[in-house]
């Protein structure tokens, strides 16, 4: 036998092998007939199951696929047929095992030819067990709805103890009370937002919102005017920057626009793409209250605006004390990692 013809088999022999070990299940299907092409493996035999024989149930999918998930399994299909170029689908099912446990599969599928009218013919796919990666996230979702939980009745006990710690006929110490407080609270409810995101970042919108809501309470609603799209931050981030703006509130309620009728707060933030580079800004402005004036020294409120933006990458900060009412912009670039 020629050295080439040894080579090649040897090729074919070692990609087998690989296909028959390989620790999932890899496929070519054919979205317009619905079936598959190939198969380097049964998904009976990943999941322990002998082959069936001499007439019996097949061993295809269909026969260890959860019900609920099988009946799924038609919305994929109907995907699979309007896959484009680039793009990969993404499909969770459960599967049984010989003991009887379902046992978790992600199929990961992408586009391999098309016809000649440009309709997806074949599509390569692999699916996975991902049973442990699944109940990671269960058990760290169970934990994030205990810290959840701990952080709404955390709110609740601090409250008390100010309620209860409230001395009578002393009203400068009841002022530090709630000043503490506030930011206290503030801290506390950023925090209850991170943990109900997944991926443990903030939504700057709700941030807003949370912090915001003593102070429309007091000052009413359409008296502050809040702006901007959905922007995801750190927590680190985002509580630096519902720090700043509960200090832009509370003293827009004490001195400034929020201390007179006339007087309304815009609040904006944007998130623009320069360069590759996310870039976040913000606008706190006051209008129609009384005349402002810059402060002859920095007290704590300023100290906290200053600080919410000084550990960030290429930060910028402006308070202005127009006419008007006072102007905050800052700004900053949104690290990747």
């Amino acid at each position: 036998m020629p050295e080439a013809a040894v080579l090649q088999l040897l090729d074919t022999n070692l990609a087998r092998r690989i296909l028959q070990a390989a620790p999932t299940i890899l496929y070519v299907y054919d979205v317009q007939k619905e079936r598959s092409v190939f198969q380097n493996r049964s998904i009976g035999d990943l999941l322990g199951h002998k082959p069936m024989v001499d007439g019996g149930p097949s061993n295809g999918w269909a026969a260890f696929i959860h019900p609920e998930d099988k009946d799924r399994f038609p919305n994929h299909r109907a995907r699979l047929k309007k896959i484009r170029p680039g793009e990969t689908l993404f499909w969770e099912f459960r599967a049984q095992n010989t003991s009887g446990q379902w046992r978790w599969f992600l199929s990961r599928d992408t586009l391999m030819s098309s016809d000649d009218s440009g309709e997806p013919l074949l599509v390569v796919g692999s699916a996975s067990d991902i049973t442990e990666q699944k109940q990671a996230e269960q058990h760290k979702e169970l934990l994030a709805d205990e810290m959840r939980h701990r952080a709404r009745n955390l709110v609740a006990i601090v409250q008390a103890i100010a309620r209860m710690s409230r001395p009578k006929n002393q009203p400068e110490a009841n002022k530090y009370i709630d000043t503490f407080m506030g930011r206290l609270l503030t801290l506390l409810n950023t925090g209850g937002i991170v943990l109900s995101s997944a991926l443990r970042l903030a939504d700057f919108g709700a941030v807003v919102d949370s912090t915001l809501a003593p102070f429309r309470d007091v000052a009413g609603k359409k008296r502050i005017t809040t702006e901007g799209p959905i922007v995801d931050l750190p927590e680190r981030t985002a509580g630096g920057l519902a720090m700043a703006i509960h200090e832009l509130a509370t003293n827009a309620v004490k001195y400034g626009a929020l201390s007179i009728d006339t007087g309304s707060v815009y609040l904006q933030w944007t998130l623009t793409d320069l360069g590759g580079q996310k870039h976040f800004t913000m606008l706190w402005k006051e209008t129609g209250g009384p005349a402002v004036s810059a402060p002859t020294s920095e007290g704590f409120g300023g100290m906290v605006i200053r600080q919410s933006v000084a550990h960030e990458i290429d930060s910028k900060l402006s308070l202005l004390y127009l006419p008007e009412g006072l102007s905050c912009s800052l700004g900053f670039r949104i690290s990747e990692s």
